[in-house]
C-alpha cells in the first residue's frame, strides 16, 4: 500500500488516494500523509462514511464536478441531460459523440485502444467498423477545438488514444 502510493507520487501521478487500513497508529497515519495520501480511514468503518469521504475527496481535488457531471479543463458535461459546455457556452455533442467524450474523461491518462473504444461505445455487434472511432474523434476535436480537452487528446499511432 504505502509502496504503491510512494511510486505513484514519485511518478507525479496526482490521483486522489484514500488509504483504508487496519493500521490505526498515529505513526502509520502520519507516514501515509507524508508520502502523499489525501485521506486515511481505519477499519472498521461505516460504508456511508466511506462514500462521503470519497465524494469530498473528489470534489476537493477537482476530479468530480458533482454526481451528475464531469469536467476536463473548460469542458463540462451534464450526465443527466447529456449536455456539454465549453466555459458556459453550450456545445452540441450528439449521441455517440457525447458517450465518447464521457468515456475519455472517465479514463484520463489511460491508453484506450481503438477496438476497446469501439466495443464500449458502439458494441461488438455493431453494423459499422472500428474506423468509425477515427471519424468520431475528428468530429469531437472540431467541436471542442481550442479547449484543453482537444489539445490533450492524443492519437497513438497504431495503438489508440489517450486523454492526458
Amino acid at each position: 500500500g504505502f509502496e504503491v502510493l510512494k511510486e505513484l507520487r514519485d511518478q507525479k501521478i496526482d490521483t486522489p488516494v484514500l488509504i483504508m487500513t487496519a493500521k490505526e497508529s498515529l505513526d502509520d497515519k502520519m507516514h501515509g500523509f507524508d508520502i502523499g495520501a489525501d485521506d486515511y480511514l481505519t477499519k472498521p468503518f461505516y460504508l456511508d462514511e466511506l462514500k462521503a469521504r470519497i465524494q469530498a475527496l473528489l470534489k476537493r481535488t477537482g476530479k468530480l464536478e458533482d454526481a451528475n457531471g464531469l469536467s476536463y479543463g473548460n469542458v463540462r458535461l451534464n450526465l443527466t441531460n447529456k449536455s456539454a459546455f465549453v466555459d458556459d457556452t453550450p456545445v452540441e455533442l450528439i449521441g455517440k459523440e457525447f458517450d465518447l467524450v464521457v468515456y475519455l474523461m472517465q479514463n484520463q491518462n489511460v491508453i484506450l485502444p481503438k477496438e476497446q473504444i469501439f466495443d464500449r461505445i458502439w458494441g461488438f455487434d455493431s453494423d459499422t467498423t472500428v474506423t468509425v472511432v477515427e471519424v468520431y474523434m475528428s468530429k469531437i476535436r472540431k467541436k471542442l477545438k481550442d479547449t484543453d480537452f482537444a489539445q490533450n487528446l492524443a492519437t497513438l499511432r497504431n495503438v489508440g488514444y489517450i486523454l492526458r
